[in-house]
């Protein structure tokens, strides 16, 4: 009897006030890795961990949980960057998942 191939995942890309890490995937039958992942989890490049890294620090930054960013360009710099990662993230799990962006 052959084997059920695991499940495509889907990794959520957005950031949360308290977290390190941008990344999120819901468990599934073939894949139980909680909600809350890291780079490390999917064996991402050190350029993408980086990035990921300084893009949700920008927003630690310049996003208050209860005011909202404090201008509209750090807001659009960040979600365009934000796209480009979302992008390079797909690439490097292509084989095995795909990307959520929810800025």
């Amino acid at each position: 009897m052959d084997a059920a191939a695991p499940e495509r995942r889907t990794i959520r890309l957005f950031p949360d006030h308290g977290r390190t890490w941008p990344l999120w995937e819901n468990t599934t039958p073939t894949w139980d890795v909680g909600y809350t992942t890291t780079p490390e989890t999917y064996g991402l490049s050190p350029d993408l961990t980086a990035a990921l890294a300084d893009w949700n620090a920008f927003w630690v930054t310049h996003c208050d949980p209860f005011d909202g960013w404090d201008t509209r360009e750090h807001r659009d710099r960040w979600r365009q960057r934000g796209e480009h990662l979302a992008e390079q993230l797909g690439r490097e799990v292509a084989l095995f998942a795909d990307v959520s962006y929810e800025p």
